[in-house]
Order: C-alpha cells, then sequence, then structure tokens
C-alpha cells in the first residue's frame, strides 16, 4: 500500500474503532477479575461449550476472549493499513505487538490459575497496549483533521 493511499478519514476510523474495543475490553476483564471469574473457563482459548452461546457461568470470561479476539484483529488491521505512514506506523505496530504479547499472556494467566504476577502483567501490558493504541488514534486523527 503506497503513502498516498492512506485515507486519514480511514485510519482514524479504524484506530478509533480498535481504542473503543480495547476500553470496552478493559472493562469486561476489570468484571471478570473482581468478580472471580478467571477461571470459569478452565480451558483457554474457548470454554467447555465451545463456539456455541456460553452458558450464564461462562458468559463474561468467553465475553471477554470474544471481545479480546475482536480487538485483536481489529489492532493488527489498524497496522497493517498504517504500515506506510510515517506519523502513525511506530505506535501502530508497537499495538500489533503488544496485542499478541497480551493474548499469550492472557492465555498465561488460565494456565497458570491466575497467578498474581502474570495478572499483574496482563494489567500491564493492557495498560501499555491502550497507550499505543491511543496514540495510533491521536495521529490519524491530527493528519485528518490537517488535510494529510
Amino acid at each position: 500500500m503506497a503513502a498516498q493511499t492512506f485515507s486519514p478519514q480511514i485510519g482514524t476510523a479504524m484506530a478509533f474503532s480498535s481504542l473503543a474495543l480495547l476500553y470496552s475490553l478493559m472493562l469486561i476483564g476489570v468484571y471478570v477479575t473482581s468478580s472471580h471469574q478467571g477461571l470459569t473457563c478452565p480451558d483457554w482459548p474457548l470454554c467447555p461449550n465451545g463456539l456455541s452461546f456460553p452458558a450464564e457461568k461462562f458468559f463474561f470470561e468467553q465475553l471477554h476472549r470474544l471481545v479480546g479476539a475482536i480487538t485483536a484483529g481489529f489492532i493488527i488491521a489498524t497496522a497493517v493499513y498504517s504500515r506506510s505512514v510515517e506519523q502513525v506506523r511506530k505506535t501502530a505496530i508497537l499495538a500489533a505487538i503488544l496485542v499478541s504479547i497480551q493474548v499469550g499472556i492472557g492465555a498465561l494467566v488460565v494456565y497458570s490459575q491466575l497467578n498474581p504476577f502474570l495478572v499483574a502483567a496482563h494489567l500491564s501490558t493492557g495498560i501499555a497496549l491502550f497507550a499505543m493504541t491511543l496514540m495510533t488514534f491521536l495521529a490519524t486523527f491530527r493528519m485528518r483533521n490537517l488535510g494529510k
């Protein structure tokens, strides 16, 4: 994709969608943690009911994983779309790398049965991911407003 084919409007929409999904995912994650539902699904990546509609006891944990997968897809798609634009490339690619790491840490959290160090690493990585996604959005928004 050549730099001249990048649309700041599309880039901003993709980055904002990623940011909104990520914020929602973090809120769901906080709810799962604070309500002690972190191990309601003992396996990863799916709950015992697979891809079917989750049973009530698995709902929020499965919702967290589903929204996580969708969010990861949006963040990676934003990075791919933005890779040729210097003002956006670094933060978008860092976000894509961090979301990949975040998924792996999430799996380790489940397999370790909520090891506190891994739970803290999952939260810390999520905050860094939010920062990179926010910076990506701000860069695309600035480009859109400047007409570049």
